[in-house]
This record gives C-alpha cells, sequence and structure tokens, in this order.
C-alpha cells in the first residue's frame, strides 16, 4: 500500500456507514473517518450524471477543490469520464488506469485541480438499477498515488456501501410510496421525477387526468400544446437547479383540454433529509382538476344579485381567479359570448370593472362563510 490504509479506523468507518444510511447527517462524519483511514487528502460523492439539487457530499478539505471545479465548468467536461468503461467492469479504478503520466502533468483539468492541492484518485463505484454515484478518494498532489493493493481494499470496502447505498435508496423508494398514497387520499395527482427530470412514479389520481392533452413520453411529462410542454421543462429545469425558488418560475402551468376542464400543474422540489445522490426522486409534480363552482353557491350569487345561474357560475369563476377566456372554455362557450354575459353581468350588478366584480363575490363569500 502506498501510504497504508488503517483497516481497523476503516472498519469503524463503514460501520458508521450503515449509521448513516438511516441518519443521514452522520455521511459527513463518515467521508471524515474514511479519509482518516485511508490518507486521502479528501472524499466525496457524486453521481455520475444528471443534476443534485440539494448539493453533494464531501470532506471540508475539498470544498474549495469542488467550488473551482463547478466555476471553471469541469462538470461538463469531466476527463474522468474516462475511467468508467473500467468502473463499470471492476467496481473501482485508478486513475493511473486511464491517465498517463504525462497526461497527469500536462491536461488544462489537471492543471486547474492541481491549484488545490488535488492528486490523483480511486473511484468507488455505487451502482443502482438506474443511477451510478461515485465514492471518491483524493490524494495529495505530493503524494503517491493508491496503488492495486490499495484498489484490494477498496473493492472490498465497496461491498459494504453499497448496504448502505441501498438502504437509502430503498428507503427514498418507500417514502416516495407513502406520499403517492397520500395524495390519492386527497385526490390529488403526483407524479414524481428524478434528478435526470424522468418520471418515476405516478398515483392513479394524476393516471386518469393523462390523455391526449397532457401525457408521459420518453419518460417525460408532456402537454399536447407546445408552449404548455416549454414551461412543464422550465418549471423542471429550475427544480434541479438553483434558480428553484425563482417565483417567476413558481407559478402553476394550467394545461387546456378539449372536452375536459383544465388541469393545474404545481412543480415542486421534495424537502426531507435524504442526499440527493441517493433519492429516488427528487421532484414532484402535483395534479388538479379546476373545478367550477359548486352548484349551491352559484344558486346564492345568481339570487344574491339577480343573476342568471350561467351568469352567477362565470362571475364565480372570475373571482377563482380564472381568466375569462379559460372560464369560457371550461363553460363550453365562446370567448365573445362570454364577454357578452360579462357586460350584462356588470349591467345587473351596477359594477364597471371585472375587478370590481370579484371584489363583491368575495366579500359575498366570506359573509357566507
Amino acid at each position: 500500500m502506498a501510504l497504508g490504509i488503517n483497516i481497523g479506523k476503516l472498519d469503524m468507518a463503514l460501520d458508521r456507514a450503515v449509521e448513516a444510511a438511516v441518519d443521514p447527517s452522520l455521511w459527513g462524519d463518515v467521508l471524515d473517518r474514511v479519509a482518516e483511514a485511508t490518507g486521502a487528502f479528501g472524499v466525496n460523492i457524486v453521481p455520475i450524471a444528471g443534476s443534485f439539487p440539494g448539493g453533494l457530499i464531501m470532506t471540508d478539505s475539498l470544498q474549495p477543490a469542488l467550488e473551482g471545479y463547478f466555476d471553471g465548468g469541469w462538470n461538463k467536461n469531466e476527463w474522468r469520464r474516462r475511467g468508467l468503461p473500467l468502473l463499470s467492469r471492476q467496481g473501482t479504478v485508478l486513475e493511473q488506469h486511464y491517465t498517463t503520466r504525462d497526461e497527469f502533468t500536462d491536461e488544462e483539468y489537471y492543471r486547474a485541480q492541481s491549484k488545490y492541492g488535488l492528486g490523483r484518485t480511486c473511484i468507488v463505484g455505487l451502482s443502482s438499477p438506474s443511477d451510478l454515484v461515485c465514492f471518491t478518494l483524493h490524494r495529495r498532489l505530493d503524494e503517491d498515488p493508491f496503488d492495486v493493493e490499495d484498489e484490494t481494499v477498496f473493492r472490498a470496502m465497496r461491498d459494504r456501501l453499497m448496504v448502505s447505498a441501498q438502504i437509502m435508496w430503498n428507503a427514498g423508494a418507500h417514502r416516495i410510496e407513502g406520499m403517492l398514497e397520500a395524495f390519492q387520499m386527497a385526490r390529488i395527482g403526483a407524479v414524481f421525477f428524478d434528478r435526470f427530470g424522468k418520471v418515476r412514479s405516478t398515483n392513479a389520481a394524476a393516471e386518469r387526468m393523462l390523455g391526449n392533452e397532457l401525457q408521459i413520453s420518453g419518460g417525460e411529462l408532456r402537454s399536447k400544446v407546445h408552449a404548455e410542454t416549454v414551461r412543464i421543462r422550465q418549471r423542471m429545469k429550475a427544480i434541479l437547479t438553483e434558480s428553484w425558488l425563482d417565483p417567476r418560475l413558481a407559478e402553476p402551468i394550467q394545461i387546456h383540454r378539449e372536452a375536459a376542464r383544465p388541469i393545474l400543474l404545481r412543480i415542486q422540489r421534495l424537502g426531507g433529509n435524504f442526499p440527493d445522490v441517493f433519492s429516488h426522486s427528487v421532484g414532484v409534480c402535483l395534479m388538479e382538476t379546476l373545478d367550477p363552482p359548486k352548484a349551491s353557491e352559484s344558486t346564492s350569487i345568481a339570487g344574491a344579485l339577480g343573476l342568471t345561474q350561467t351568469q352567477a357560475a362565470l362571475a364565480g369563476m372570475l373571482a377563482d381567479g380564472i381568466s375569462l377566456r379559460d372560464a369560457a372554455e371550461m363553460r363550453g362557450i365562446s370567448y365573445e359570448t362570454a364577454r357578452t354575459h360579462l357586460r350584462a353581468i356588470f349591467a345587473k350588478v351596477g359594477v364597471g370593472r371585472q375587478s370590481e366584480l370579484v371584489a363583491l363575490v368575495v366579500r359575498m363569500r366570506t359573509i357566507a362563510s
């Protein structure tokens, strides 16, 4: 072994990894212990592809280097991808097995890393049915790289880390199953998606809303209307990046349907303790049908304001925040007919603007409640 691995300390660190599978807040301590036991400068866990909005798991020693890594855009031009074929076959890969000494000295990628004192690595692959997560140990630049004897130890370490990773993947999947059931009981459609923006799970309520106008194609949630699909993709992308809190992207997306009421989509990040690199899903799209006002409310509005049932229903929809054009579509009438109804409502109620009508209906609801 190049610098010597303390097997006893590594064994205790891996015992701690099983605890971290249940309490993810312990992963930082696990990585610190692994780094100490193996003589690594630092250790990090990162998925090989996709986005990880919750951040990476790493030792503090790697923080400056990884900030420089992303700031420099090296995540989009990752040299170490050259080692993936070996990693897939062996479960581990030493950097010197896919990078020559000259490449390590001359490549701009490595020169950028050398500014932070980073040397060669050993990557341990933690695979799931749909993903590959890399547990990467970094040497210092002025130290010898890990050797084949070290790699033998890391392959044994991989088996134990896979137990922890599998616990977390399974726990994440069970958590999503519980949420699917809860949304189903509330009669809310739910579509969960992963770090790649691909649909992983849906409940029955969501499946009933899917059809020609809104469907899952190629693992992606898409609308028949291109502009609506663009909005879905924009929101999905925001969820998978740091812009997920941008209020401009947080507005619900309305999906129009020809023979049914529109569907309202609310796409949001998932919270929780599980690091995103081990998550079954990182976001959810909640789906609800835009229902018209209840008949009893329409009757009350009609009686109080002297409106017809059609006019009262339209007034109630406007008070719900539905646009006149969308309300017309939901009622199965033309936009011009809806405008005619609105002018008649104004005349009967004695208001001149839609905002005044909405305020009046809202006040009536408040009094009635």
